[in-house]
Order: C-alpha cells, then structure tokens, then sequence
C-alpha cells in the first residue's frame, strides 16, 4: 500500500506538523506557500500603485500606532530577553570553541 505524501509544514503555535495530504508542489491546499510576486512590467507597476494607494490611506500610520501598542505592552521588554539571550549563547559558544581548542587530540 502507497503512503500519502503529507505537507509536513509546522505550526508556529504548536509545533506540530500539518497532517494534510500534499499536492504536486508538496504543501497541502492551506500552506501552498509564498506568492512569488509579479512577473511583468504591468503587474509590478500595479503592485506599486496599490502600495502607495494603501499608505497614503493611513495603513502606515495604522502600522505604527500598533507597533508602539506591541511595544508598549511588553515588546521591548521581550527584544531586551532576547538580546541578553543571544549574548549568552555567544558567550558559551565561545568559551566551547576554546575548550575544544585547547583539549584537541592529535
């Protein structure tokens, strides 16, 4: 008996893979991935106009406002975490490279 193809794409939320039967292109109908965008003059030139019409309608000002409310509501708090995070696996990163440096068997 044939096994099905499965999309396997994970969830940010739980982390488990999706059970979906794939399609050709190997994702199921609900994660068939990214658009690749326009191709031609025309399209990219439509695109462009559809942007520039967005924000002079205040999307960007909307963009904003809900950035400050992030980071506002702990935002800045969780990029400091994960700064101080980073440096310590820097940190212990580093002092293992040393370790293996130094304890290297010919």
């Amino acid at each position: 008996m044939r096994r099905k193809r499965l999309c396997n794409a994970h969830a940010r939320s739980t982390g488990l893979p999706c059970r979906c039967k794939a399609m050709l292109n190997g994702r199921c109908r609900l994660h068939g991935g990214l658009s690749s965008g326009p191709k031609t003059v025309d399209g990219k030139a439509k695109v462009a106009e559809a942007t520039r019409s967005r924000m002079l309608n205040g999307q960007s000002e909307l963009a904003k406002a809900g950035f400050q409310r992030w980071l506002n509501a702990g935002g800045r708090e969780y990029l400091q975490a994960r700064a101080m995070h980073r440096k310590r696996i820097k940190k212990i990163k580093a002092a293992y490279d040393a370790w293996l440096l130094n304890n290297q068997s010919i």
